[in-house]
């Protein structure tokens, strides 16, 4: 009996563990990840113009500070305006952006998927920065809670929606 018990157990194991349905999940979620990081590095190097291309072209945007915004093209083109000249302010100034505790889960037979993680942007300026540059900078971004809706598109992840919530109120006066 219990022999019977461990070969139908190793059994079920293979068959899962051989399902391509759970080799597919696997590279999806892989490629989740992926996409991820990279909004992330796009972020840090103020490359919005790559980050469009992570984006499905009617991607909206919900945040604060900004509404919902259904026109990505113009959404992406304020984004990268306001990166260039924070550059522009401090061209060696080094931003770090981490995604942590993510949840992704995926829907529609592996053809949307959710991901929702905290998001946490930090900046370093350099010690030559003049006193009023720093002011206007202000403090550290404030943490928030973002959500993606993901799709997939001839076999590539893209982000369809994103929904920004900020974790902590913003400092008076900003």
């Amino acid at each position: 009996m219990k022999f019977t018990i461990l070969f139908c157990g190793m059994a079920l194991l293979l068959l899962f563990a051989s399902n391509p349905v759970g080799a597919q999940d696997k590279a999806d979620m892989e490629a989740i990840h992926k996409l991820i990081d990279q909004y992330c590095k796009t972020e840090d190097a103020g490359d919005l113009v790559s980050q469009t291309k992570l984006m499905t072209a009617d991607r909206v945007w919900i945040g604060p500070g900004g509404g919902r915004r259904t026109d990505q093209d113009m959404n992406m083109r304020m984004q990268q305006a306001g990166a260039d000249e924070g550059k522009k302010l401090v061209p060696e100034i080094k931003w770090f952006t981490e995604a942590q505790d993510r949840l992704i889960k995926i829907y529609g037979n592996g053809t949307v998927a959710v991901a929702s993680f905290y998001w946490y942007r930090t900046f370093v300026l350099p010690a030559i920065t003049p006193m009023d540059v720093i002011k206007l900078f202000g403090n550290q971004p404030s943490p928030i809670a973002m959500t993606q809706v993901l799709v997939k598109e001839r076999g590539e992840w893209k982000i369809a929606h994103t929904h920004v919530s900020l974790l902590n109120p913003p400092a008076s006066g900003q």
